[in-house]
C-alpha cells in the first residue's frame, strides 16, 4: 500500500493497537511530524519495520524443539 496515515490509520494498518504504534515510534519507526503536530507514518515504512522481525521456518521449528525439549514434549 502506497501513501501515509496518521497513528490511527497506520495501527489499523499494522494490525496492532494506537498504543502499540506509539511505542514503535517511541522505538524508532520512521514517521513525520507536521507543525500542526500530527503523525505521519508512511506504510512501506510499516512493512519495512516488521520486516526486520521476521524469523525463517527454521528458526521457528528450533525454538519450538527447544521448548518441548525442556518439556519432555
Amino acid at each position: 500500500m502506497n501513501g501515509w496515515g496518521k497513528v490511527k490509520q497506520a495501527a489499523r494498518y499494522a494490525g496492532v493497537s494506537e498504543r502499540t504504534m506509539r511505542e514503535w515510534l517511541k522505538q524508532g519507526l520512521k514517521h513525520s511530524r507536521l507543525s500542526t503536530g500530527t503523525i505521519l507514518i508512511r506504510y512501506s515504512d510499516i512493512d519495512d519495520w516488521l520486516e526486520g522481525f521476521a524469523v525463517s521456518d527454521d528458526q521457528v521449528d528450533r525454538f519450538v524443539d527447544e521448548i518441548c525439549g525442556d518439556l519432555k514434549c
